[in-house]
């Protein structure tokens, strides 16, 4: 019998208050969440694991966001993670993203956002945890 799984959140956000309110919200609503505070924490989170969605702010300290997405795109085993970008600037998120947040914006609004990206991101017909995608990359 396979045992399901809540679904993994890598939160990258470099703003404590706003990171500290989404990482509260998404747990509350049954995520697990890893929240890291810049984007070489991010490529690190997910060499050690793929989670199953990434939000992601744009203007990060030493990776940006868009150079964190441009590392998910490249690799075979994380380029279908959906990502849903959370900025506050005005620079132009990449187009392959689930949704683009601008902020400020309500931790609910983030949770069903995240909920229906995950929706569209599941497999087929099979239930939950049928997904073939690597949980890690080696």
């Amino acid at each position: 019998m396979a045992t399901y799984e809540r679904p993994t959140v890598l939160l990258v956000e470099d703003d404590n208050a706003t990171r500290e309110m989404f990482d509260y919200a998404l747990r509350m609503a049954g995520f697990g969440v890893t929240a890291v505070r810049d984007g070489f924490a991010a490529l690190r989170s997910i060499e050690q694991g793929c989670p199953d969605i990434v939000v992601l702010d744009l203007d990060l300290p030493h990776v940006s966001g868009l150079d964190v997405h441009q590392e998910l795109m490249s690799h075979a085993e994380t380029c279908r993670i959906p990502v849903v970008v959370v900025t506050g600037t005005s620079l132009q998120p990449p187009p392959e993203v689930f949704r683009t947040l601008r902020k400020p914006i309500a931790s609910d609004v983030l949770v069903t956002t995240i909920e229906q990206a995950l929706a569209q991101s599941q497999p087929g017909e099979g239930s939950p945890g049928d997904d073939t995608r690597p949980r890690t990359r080696h």
